[in-house]
């Protein structure tokens, strides 16, 4: 890894964190799923997974919830959702969009059994109580997504590649070669 390579993962990382702390005073307004989706197509999961690590990590120490029962789904619904940004990458954003909505269903779904074990709450008024925060959380990552996706993304590649831009896909393997 290139100190170049090393400081755009920290910006990219920064980013990532200040955005979620500075929106965390609109519940469930966020772009993390977007920037997660969005690293995970320009830099793959082994770089992303650095950088969710990093991200879960900083957020429960800021937020005062370093436990393993916030920072073990966190990571899993987070990892989730980067597999889907470098799966789907080169896909209509509006698919990629739909993904940000299925990962934002199950991360809400990996905190059912911390609320029900954890916090020993009743499980129906729990669900019912999550419904408007996990329609606002799923609705903004459609939203972010499916317009932001496209644009950052050849803008972020443009800057991660330099001016000399390749595009994944189009490398074959020496044994692909006619």
């Amino acid at each position: 890894m290139t100190i170049k390579k090393l400081c755009y993962l920290v910006a990219m990382t920064t980013i990532l964190f200040v955005q979620e702390e500075v929106l965390t005073v609109i519940p469930s307004v966020q772009l993390t799923f977007f920037l997660i989706i969005l690293y995970g197509a320009t830099v793959g999961i082994g770089y992303g997974s650095i950088i969710v690590v990093a991200h879960v990590l900083m957020d429960n120490l800021f937020m005062g919830s370093f436990v393993v029962w916030t920072i073990v789904p966190m990571i899993v619904g987070y990892e989730i959702t980067l597999t889907f940004g470098y799966l789907l990458r080169k896909k209509n954003e509006f698919i990629i969009a739909g993904s940000g909505v299925i990962a934002g269903l199950i991360y809400a779904a990996l905190f059912i059994p911390i609320g029900v074990f954890v916090y020993e709450q009743k499980l129906v008024p729990y669900i019912i109580a999550d419904i408007p925060f996990t329609l606002v959380l799923v609705t903004c990552n459609f939203i972010t997504i499916a317009f932001l996706y496209k644009p950052m993304y050849k803008l972020l590649n443009r800057l991660l590649q330099g001016d000399k831009y390749v595009d994944p896909l189009e490398i074959k393997d020496e044994e692909e070669t006619d």
